[in-house]
């Protein structure tokens, strides 16, 4: 495992906060709870159209796919790495909502960060 990921892990372990994504599939909702960073936006990231409603909001790769059903509906090729593509589609999607300090919020970006070719974390932003 990367070293980076490992670090991020033992961090959310530590004092992540409990996050829920939730995608929609077939009729079916599947809702998997994930530890996660999550910060308001400063003063210099609010431009355009985002507000001060917006969050970014950091998780793991590992605590999302690790003994989970997500995303539910999919099964994903067996792999003895991490993800190694951002086109996987594991990856949260703009479509699926995320359940932040209570209410249902709107993923507005999703961003992979990779190291090596390896998914070492997923950078959410989302609004509501």
């Amino acid at each position: 495992m990367n070293r980076l990921l490992s670090q991020l892990n033992r961090w959310l372990d530590k004092r992540g906060e409990a996050v829920w994504l939730q995608r929609t599939t077939s009729g079916t909702n599947v809702r998997a709870e994930v530890p996660a960073i999550v910060r308001a936006l400063t003063a210099e990231q609010l431009i355009g159209n985002i507000t001060q409603q917006s969050l970014f909001i950091i998780i793991s790769p590992t605590h999302l796919f690790d003994g989970k059903q997500w995303p539910g509906g999919f099964t994903p090729v067996a792999q003895t790495f991490g993800i190694i593509a951002p086109t996987d589609p594991r990856f949260p999607r703009t479509s699926d909502a995320i359940f932040v300090r209570g209410p249902q919020r709107t993923l507005t970006n999703i961003k992979p960060v990779f190291d090596r070719g390896e998914c070492i974390r997923i950078e959410l932003s989302c609004t509501g």
